[in-house]
């Protein structure tokens, strides 16, 4: 019987370690403020354009907030450059200013997710920065990502050093839902005299874990298995010690 049992236990042991899982990620949301169309020019000296967004005002899917009553966030054309300083999009032909065009106060952009309750999900953007000699646009950015309210993340991008550049850099987290209809805020942490916060390219994902298709060989092999062995014992003449 000791027998017995010891090869069982050993089957079982030898089995955990294969119960390894894919992770199979379902995107719930997803944007990169390439609608609306900007429609304006830059200021002179400028190529490219913006359009200014003022805290309550749509942007696609999100919903501006904190202070600027017409300019807390902007849009910005991908061929945006000012002073010597081009201002690229991660992707697609628009980016996001959270910065906006004067407001530079603690403003961005809002999106309600629902279904998430219970969920592993992930929240991954994009952060531009350019590093500024000259100052006007700063030498890092921040974003700080709120969920339901409260700032659980902080992304800070200081590359970009001696490139005229902006410099695109991916940051991303991860949380369970804590009820059915999620809030994720992110807003710009730069102070009121930098004038440049790069956001883009936002995805949300649910996140499930689902064994592999050889983890469900491996356990139908090792029940069958455990199943084989008791048939044996069973058939043992009575008497005869396993």
């Amino acid at each position: 019987m000791f027998r017995s049992f010891a090869l069982i236990f050993a089957s079982t042991v030898l089995m955990m370690p294969l119960l390894s899982t894919a992770v199979n990620a379902a995107v719930v949301f997803q944007d990169g403020f390439e609608s609306p169309v900007v429609n304006h020019t830059g200021p002179s000296g400028s190529t490219g354009g913006y359009d200014n967004y003022g805290a309550g005002a749509s942007i696609g899917p999100w919903t501006v907030v904190g202070p600027g009553r017409t300019d807390a966030v902007s849009v910005v054309t991908t061929d945006f450059s000012q002073n010597g300083i081009t201002f690229p999009a991660q992707s697609g032909n628009q980016w996001a200013d959270l910065a906006g065009q004067d407001a530079n106060g603690a403003a961005g952009v809002q999106k309600a997710v629902t279904g998430l309750l219970g969920q592993i999900y992930t929240v991954s953007f994009w952060v531009g920065n350019v590093v500024d000699p000259n100052n006007v646009f700063g030498q890092s950015t921040t974003v700080n990502l709120l969920v339901d309210g409260v700032q659980v993340f902080s992304a800070v991008n200081t590359e970009g050093t001696g490139q005229p550049t902006q410099v695109w850099r991916q940051y991303t987290y991860q949380g369970v839902g804590t009820s059915n209809s999620t809030t994720f805020t992110f807003l710009s942490g730069d102070p009121s005299n930098d004038f440049s916060s790069g956001f883009d390219d936002v995805a949300i994902s649910t996140v499930d874990a689902v064994p592999e298709p050889s983890t469900w060989a491996m356990m139908i092999l090792g029940f069958a298995g455990i199943g084989f062995m008791a048939y044996r014992r069973k058939a043992k003449p009575a008497g005869i010690a396993a």
